[in-house]
C-alpha cells in the first residue's frame, strides 16, 4: 500500500512540509495549491526537491469550483482551470483534484457539469494528467459520491474520474456501500481522514476537527477496504486539517500521521479479501483483554505524608522490590506500588495493565512506531514492558497471576498479603493531557490496546471547560478516562498531565466512607444545594437522600425504580500533594458510566471556594 500525506496536514512552509514528510516515511504528497503559491521554488524546483527526498508528488489540489457552472461563465472557469493544470504538469502531479462547486454560481444540472468536466479532460489528457473529481460533503449540487460518480459517468472520458475522501463519504450519512458498482479504474484518487462525530455545519466540521485514523469515531476502515476491493490501487493519502494540525510541529504531526496509516493498514488487514488483502500487512495482535493490575506513585524523597495517606486509606504495605526502591502496598485486591527511586519526577505517576500476552502488545506497540520507557531489568524479573503515552504517562505491561512475567514476582512479601478488605481493584484511572495532544492520546490508546472510544463530553470548569473521553476494551477491566481541562484562551487549566485520578471500587462504600473519616481521610464536602438535586434527578425517598447528604455521597442512577435502577455511589479526596485524586465508588445493578451527572459539582469544588 502506497502512503502519502497532503502538505495541507502539515504546518509550515511547503520546503519543510516535504521534508517532514519524506523523514517520517510517506511515499509520496498531495501539493496544496495554497502552499504552491507562497513558496519561493518554482513547481519544477519543487518536483525536483521531492524527488530528492525519495517523494513522489501524487496529486495536485484543490482546484475549486471547476465546472458545473452556467453558460456565460464558463469560459473564465476554463481559463482558470486550464491555467492550474499547466501548473500540475510543471509540478509532476499526474492527478489533478476538481471540487464540486459550492457556490451560488452552480448549476444544478448534471450533463452541463459532465460536458464542462469532459472538455477539461481533453485539456488534461494533453498534458498526461487525470482529474478526480470530487464532491465535497458541503458541495451546493453534487455533495455525495453517488452524485459525483454519475457525473463522471455522463462524461464518460478516460482522464475524468471521481475521487473518495473519507470524511466526505462519511460526513453525510453514507458508508461503504456508497462505493458500490464504482470501478476501481475509474477511482482517480483516495484521500483518508477520521473526525470525532459532532452535530454541526459539516464544513465547519471539517476544516477544524477532522483527524488521523485511529482518533475519531467514522468507520475510515470500511471505506478504504471498499475502495481498495473495487480494484484501486493508487495512494491511501491523509488529507485532514484541524486547529491541532495548523498548530502543531510538521515533523511531529507527520510521525503521528504516518503511523496512522500503519494502523490502518492492520485494521485493513482484518478486512480485505480477494487480491486486495495482499496489499497490507497486519501489524501483531492488539491484546485480546486488558485490565488495570496497579497504580505506581512516585515518591523520590520517602515524603512520610504518603504513607499516612495510604494508610489512612486503609492500605497496607506487603512487600518490596527486590532490586529497587519500590514498594507494593494492597487493599483487598487493590494495588498500589510507590517508587522511591532518587531523581524520578515526584508528578510521573504510572499505571500497570495486566494482558495475557506481553510480548504481544510490546510488539505492536514497536510496529505501530511507539516508544518505550527506559527501564532496567534485573536478573529474573519480570519483562515488565513500559511504553510511554503522548499525554506522558508511563504504562507498564505484566501478565497475569501465575503467568511468567506477572508484576507481583518481582516483590519480596514482607508480610502476607492482605487479601482482606473491601476494595475490589482500581475501576478506573484518569489522565490529564495537554490540549494539542488529545488525539494523539486517544489514538495511542486505541490502536496499541486496543481500546474503544466512547464519545467526547464536555463540562464547565470554574476557569474554562474539561473535555473528557472514556476508553474501555472489549474484555477487561482496564477503564482510562482521558480528560483536557482548557482555559479561556485555549490553553490548559494548570499545567499538570498524566495520572490525576485514581479510581478504586469497593463493595460497600458507605462503611468505608466511616472507616475513612475514623482514620482521618479528608474527602470533598459536598454542596448541600447537591442533594436537592439528587432528590429531583433521581426520585430517591428522602430517608435515601439524607443518608447520602449525612456521608457527603455522590450519587448517579440509570433507570427507575429500586429494583431496576444501575446506580453509582462515590466519594472523592482532595487534590492530594501527588497531583492527583482518589475517588471511591461502589457500582450497584451493572451501573457501567462515570457519573458524569456529578463532574460539575466535583470540578466546582476541586477549583476553590466560590
Amino acid at each position: 500500500m502506497r502512503t502519502g500525506v497532503a502538505t495541507l496536514s502539515l504546518s509550515g512552509r511547503l520546503v519543510d512540509k516535504l521534508h517532514a514528510a519524506a523523514t517520517a516515511g510517506f511515499d509520496g504528497v498531495e501539493v496544496f495549491d495554497n502552499d504552491l503559491i507562497g513558496c519561493p521554488l518554482s513547481p519544477a524546483e519543487v518536483a525536483r526537491l521531492a524527488a530528492d527526498l525519495g517523494l513522489t508528488i501524487d496529486l495536485f489540489q484543490p482546484v475549486r469550483d471547476a465546472a458545473g457552472v452556467a453558460p456565460d461563465a464558463w469560459p473564465a472557469t476554463r481559463r482558470r482551470v486550464v491555467a492550474k493544470l499547466e501548473v500540475a504538469r510543471e509540478l509532476g502531479a499526474p492527478v489533478v483534484l476538481l471540487c464540486s462547486h459550492v457556490g451560488a454560481g452552480s448549476v444544478d444540472d448534471p450533463d452541463l457539469t459532465a460536458s464542462q468536466l469532459a472538455e477539461l479532460g481533453d485539456e488534461a489528457a494533453g498534458r498526461g494528467l487525470v482529474l478526480a473529481y470530487e464532491a465535497l460533503a458541503w458541495g451546493r449540487h453534487v455533495n455525495r459520491l453517488a452524485q459525483a460518480w454519475d457525473v463522471v459517468r455522463r462524461a464518460d472520458h478516460a482522464a475524468v474520474t471521481v475521487a473518495v475522501d473519507t470524511f466526505h463519504v462519511l460526513a453525510r450519512g453514507d458508508d461503504a456501500t456508497a462505493l458500490d458498482g464504482v470501478p476501481g479504474e475509474r477511482i482517480g484518487f483516495l484521500q483518508v481522514a477520521d473526525a470525532p462525530l459532532k452535530q454541526m455545519d459539516v464544513l465547519e466540521w471539517s476544516r477544524h476537527f477532522r483527524c488521523f485514523p485511529g482518533q475519531g469515531m467514522l468507520d475510515v476502515t470500511g471505506v478504504v477496504a471498499a475502495t481498495l476491493e473495487a480494484g484501486y490501487r493508487g495512494p491511501v493519502s491523509l488529507e485532514v486539517f484541524s486547529d491541532v494540525v495548523r498548530e502543531s510541529d510538521q515533523a511531529v504531526t507527520a510521525r503521528d500521521a504516518y503511523r496512522s496509516l500503519v494502523f490502518l493498514a492492520d485494521e485493513l488487514a482484518a478486512r480485505l479479501t480477494g487480491p486486495a488483502a495482499a496489499l497490507v500487512e497486519p501489524a501483531p495482535p492488539a491484546p485480546e483483554r486488558v485490565g488495570l493490575a496497579f497504580l505506581e506513585v512516585a515518591d523520590p524523597t520517602g515524603d512520610p505524608a504518603l504513607e499516612a495517606l495510604l494508610r489512612g486509606l486503609g492500605l497496607t504495605r506487603v512487600g518490596r522490590h527486590r532490586s529497587k526502591p519500590v514498594q507494593w502496598w494492597r487493599q483487598g485486591e487493590a494495588h498500589v506500588v510507590v517508587n522511591q527511586t532518587p531523581g524520578t519526577d515526584p508528578r510521573a505517576h504510572a499505571v500497570g495493565l495486566a494482558t495475557p500476552r506481553v510480548d504481544t502488545v510490546a510488539a505492536r506497540a514497536e510496529a505501530l512506531l511507539w516508544p518505550e520507557v527506559d527501564r532496567t531489568r534485573g536478573a529474573g524479573e519480570a519483562l515488565l514492558p513500559g511504553i510511554t503515552t503522548p499525554g506522558e504517562t508511563h504504562l507498564f505491561l505484566s501478565a497475569d497471576p501465575g503467568a511468567p512475567d506477572h508484576w507481583q514476582d518481582d516483590f519480596v512479601v514482607e508480610d502476607e498479603p492482605a487479601t482482606e478488605g473491601r476494595w475490589t481493584g482500581l475501576d478506573h484511572v484518569g489522565l490529564a493531557v495537554p490540549p494539542r495532544r488529545l488525539d494523539e492520546e486517544i489514538g495511542f490508546l486505541r490502536t496499541v490496546l486496543g481500546l474503544e472510544a466512547a464519545p467526547v463530553e464536555e463540562f464547565w470548569e470554574p476557569q474554562g471547560r474539561l473535555r473528557s473521553r472514556a476508553l474501555e476494551p472489549r474484555h477487561g477491566g482496564a477503564r482510562i478516562v482521558v480528560n483536557v481541562a482548557e482555559g479561556p484562551d485555549g490553553g490548559a487549566v494548570d499545567p499538570v498531565v498524566g495520572v490525576t485520578q485514581a479510581a478504586f471500587a469497593c463493595t460497600d462504600l458507605l462503611a468505608e466512607v466511616r472507616a475513612l473519616r475514623q482514620r482521618g481521610v479528608r474527602l470533598m464536602q459536598v454542596p448541600d444545594n447537591y442533594y436537592v438535586d439528587v432528590a429531583a434527578r433521581t426520585g430517591l425517598d428522602a430517608d435515601r437522600v439524607a443518608e447520602l447528604r449525612e456521608h457527603q455521597v455522590l450519587c448517579d442512577r440509570v433507570g427507575d425504580g429500586d429494583a431496576g435502577a444501575a446506580e453509582l455511589l462515590h466519594v472523592y479526596t482532595d487534590v492530594l500533594a501527588t497531583g492527583f485524586y482518589v475517588e471511591l465508588l461502589e457500582r450497584r445493578g451493572g451501573y457501567a458510566g462515570y457519573g458524569s451527572a456529578n463532574t460539575q459539582v466535583r470540578l466546582a469544588v476541586q477549583r476553590g471556594p466560590a
